[in-house]
This record gives structure tokens, sequence and C-alpha cells, in this order.
């Protein structure tokens, strides 16, 4: 197992002095989903698309609806012949496509692929979420050890420096080494100072991904070591969101292109009513009624009103200028631009996926050559060190035996962090 500097079992960040629970990666991650600003505008998205696929399969079914007028027109007004004096109905309606050239099919299968990509885009911005928390938690651990690391090279310089006081304090010209010294550990708190500023951006930022305030206090539980990527991962770029997203664009329109070419075929109808539909609103009680019958009373008008019919509606446009070519021939340019776009988020999440695994090989191939030079700096310092106590070995000499020990422990976390960010990419673009 490789030890590197970027790996501790806890990143004890500043306020951090209440007592509470180191959380996990897989903590974050609950608890960003559970709070992130992100993902409820996504999920509404989602919910809005699940509610007008229902709206389209309702299409295809029987409607029922009860419909009325009245129309009050005296004989005073205008040709009693026209208006029957007023016409009153109440009535239930039921209708029923019977062939429409597949028109509500092709809206139903175009609100299901909006759905499908509904949900695609919220998978992409919760993994949008993952890799933002993955990197984040990866940098926060990241700066935490560059500290320790950088602060333990303070204390080897410090140590040295009180070494060149005694030296000086006894009467020996060393004037010049203090003053370099000086300069090392000056530059030495500085960069400490740069990272404890990136620890404390790194933890504003993750406190904010899980809905929290960016002040609150935060540890970390450390990461698993970097292992050997396998060299016959089965490629999985296939499965990445913005595919599958694609893939829905595509199939919304194919149907709009059903759609479009349903409009020339023909069109057919039935429609069934029963209730009440009668003339003469001026009158309780029709005169023609009642030179029928002059006992007629309401309920006589009611049966003679009440009754039921049925009836086909039948359309076929023929012809509208062009109009109906022009919609068919953009809904087949919008599919074939669709499948353009498929491919190009298909070859960028391939591309993508491939970056990422190349760079994790890449670097956790640095991570098990700095792990393997971290004892020789850190030999090569002692030594220096110790032949500058028996004069054999200058000043200079001695501090860039503590810069090479320094930067590559703080390259061995650069190595780590670079290992966990492609990771994390891996995962954004290689999983479903």
């Amino acid at each position: 197992m490789i030890k590197t500097a970027a790996t501790v079992w806890l990143a004890f960040l500043p306020l951090s002095g209440l007592a509470q629970a180191p959380m996990t990666l897989d903590d974050v991650l609950r608890e960003a989903h559970a709070a992130n600003a992100r993902l409820p505008p996504a999920a509404s998205e989602s919910a809005i698309a699940q509610e007008k696929e229902r709206e389209a399969r309702a299409e295809l079914w029987l409607k029922l609806s009860a419909e009325g007028d009245f129309i009050y027109a005296p004989a005073s007004g205008y040709d009693p012949i026209l208006t029957n004096l007023g016409e009153v109905r109440a009535q239930l309606v039921a209708q029923q496509p019977i062939y429409e050239g597949g028109a509500r099919r092709g809206a139903v299968s175009k609100a299901s692929a909006q759905l499908a990509a509904a949900r695609a885009h919220y998978r992409m911005a919760e993994k949008d979420v993952d890799l933002e928390v993955r990197n984040q938690y990866a940098e926060l651990l990241a700066a935490e050890s560059e500290i320790r690391a950088r602060q333990e090279g303070l204390e080897r310089l410090t140590s040295y420096r009180s070494l060149l006081e005694s030296r000086k304090a006894s009467g020996q010209g060393i004037a010049a080494d203090v003053l370099r010294t000086d300069v090392r550990i000056a530059t030495a708190q500085a960069d400490i100072g740069d990272a404890e500023q990136r620890r404390t951006e790194t933890r504003l930022a993750l406190n904010d991904l899980m809905g929290r305030d960016p002040r609150s206090p935060l540890m970390l539980a450390a990461l698993p070591e970097p292992v050997a990527p396998a060299t016959d991962q089965e490629a999985a770029w296939d499965s990445a969101p913005e595919v599958g997203a694609a893939d829905a664009e595509t199939s919304v329109a194919e149907a709009d292109l059903r759609v479009a070419e349903a409009e020339r075929k023909p069109h057919l109808f039935v429609r069934a009513d029963t209730g009440f539909w009668g003339s003469d609103t001026e009158h309780l009680i029709p005169p023609d009624l009642k030179a029928k019958d002059p006992d007629a009373n309401f309920g006589d008008r009611l049966r003679r009103d009440a009754g039921y019919s049925i009836s086909l509606n039948f359309s076929w446009s023929l012809w509208n200028k062009g109009a109906m070519q022009a919609r068919i021939a953009q809904a087949r340019i919008g599919l074939d631009e669709a499948r353009q776009r498929r491919e190009v988020e298909w070859r960028h999440a391939r591309l993508e996926w491939e970056q990422a695994r190349e760079n994790r090989i890449n670097a956790y191939r640095q991570i098990e050559t700095l792990s393997g030079a971290i004892p020789v700096t850190r030999d090569s310092y002692l030594e220096a060190e110790s032949r500058y106590r028996g004069g054999a070995a200058t000043s200079l000499e001695v501090l860039d035996a503590y810069a090479a020990s320094v930067d590559a422990a703080i390259r061995l976390t650069s190595a780590a962090l670079r290992y966990r960010l492609a990771q994390a990419l891996e995962l954004r673009w290689g999983t479903p």
C-alpha cells in the first residue's frame, strides 16, 4: 500500500474544536444531495415532464364532458326561423378518436422521451454535484496534508536556524547563512499561509454544497489509499447521462416527425351525446307543443326535448400551399440535428473518460515514484545538516536539501490530489 502525504485519517479544520464525528465522503454526498440548491429545479423539470406524459396518454382515451348553452331570442328580435326563438341545451358528450394518423401516439412517444430526457438532466445535475463534492473533499484533504508537510519542514528549518544561532553566538562568521535561512523560513511561513487560505476557501465551498453555513466547522475522514487502475477496465462512457439525454432528445425528434407526418393523413372521430336540446326560451311551454296538446306541461316539454345523437367527424387535409410539407421538413431537419448532437455528446463523454483514466494512471505512477523518494530526501537533508555540523557542507547545501525534501512531499500531495480528481471524473463520465 502506498502511503502518501495527502492521505490522512482526519482533516481537522479551524473551529473544529467542537465535538463532532468525522464525515466520510458518503456522508458529505448524502448531505449535498439532500440540501444542495441545484437539484430541486432539475427535479421539478422531471416532475413536469412526468405530468405531460400522463396528459399525452390521457388523450388516447374516451373523453366525457357536460355541455350546455342558453340563448334568449325574443320574437321582436331576429327572424324566428333562424333563431327558433332561442335555444336551451344540456348534454353529456362522449368523444373518441378512431383514426388520426398516429398523431396522439406520436405525442405519447414524445412525452415519454421528454420524460427520459428530463430524468437524464436530473442525473447530470446529480453527477455534477457529486463531482464538485468529490473534488472539494479531495482538495480539502490535500490542503491539510500540504500544511502538515510544510509545517514539518518548517520545524526542521527552525531547528537548523537554532544551530546557526548557537554558532553565531560562539563567534563564527555565519551571518550570511543566518540571513539565507531567515529568508527560507519567511517563505515557508508564507507558503503555509497560502495553503491555509486554500483550506479555508475549500471548507467554505464544501459547506455551501451541503447547504450549511459556509463558516461551519468541518472534520473529514480520510479517503482510501490510491490503487493502481485496472489495465483491462471496460470503457463506460456510453452510460454517461449526457449520452442518455441525447438519446432521449433524438427520440423526441423522431416523435415530432411522426406527429408532423400524421397531419397529412385522414382523421376520424366519433361523437355521442345524450341530454336535452330544445328551442324557444321565451315560453315555458312552446306554442307548437300547446297546439298539439292543449294540456301539455313542462314534463311533456322535457320528454320532447330529451334524446341522443351519434356523429362521425372526418377530415383530411388535401392542400395548404406547402405548409404541411414545410412542417415535415422541419421535423426531419430537427431529427438530423438531434442525431448529430448525440454523436457530439458521445464523443465528448468518451474523451472526458479516456483523459480522466490516463490522468489517473499517470498520477499513480508519480505517487509510486514520489513515495519512494520522500524518505531519501529526508535522509539527504539529515545527512547535509550532519555534514554542515562537521564543517563538510555549506549552508546552501543544507537549504537545497531542505527544499528538495519539502518539494517532494508537496509534489506527492499534488499527485494524490490529481489521482482523486481524475478518479472523480471517471465516475462522472463512466457511471450511469
